[in-house]
């Protein structure tokens, strides 16, 4: 499972995120896609990178709300402190070489 480092509304319907994937963050570039499910039972969908941080360990993700995964995405509660929520159940990025 993954965290959400930060969350930021960009209009009502567009969302950035910042999730912590070490991994991910260390090969991934702007462009490139991740995959990933909000639960155990959820769809596979695919996300744009939309920029990494290699020193935190962070991907950023921009993405509209328009299904309902994307919706289930959306009302993951991001909360300062140590307290925050895990969002995504699995995700692939670009190979890890």
């Amino acid at each position: 499972m993954y965290k959400i480092l930060t969350k930021k509304s960009l209009t009502p319907t567009v969302i950035q995120m910042e999730i912590e994937a070490p991994l991910v963050a260390n090969k991934a570039r702007p462009g490139q896609f991740i995959i990933l499910r909000v639960d155990e039972d959820g769809e596979r969908i695919p996300l744009t990178v939309a920029g990494t941080d290699q020193k935190r360990g962070a991907v950023k993700i921009i993405f509209q709300i328009v299904g309902s995964t994307t919706k289930k995405l959306d009302m993951k509660k991001f909360r300062c402190g140590k307290h925050r929520n895990f969002f995504a159940y699995s995700s692939w990025g670009p190979r890890l070489m």
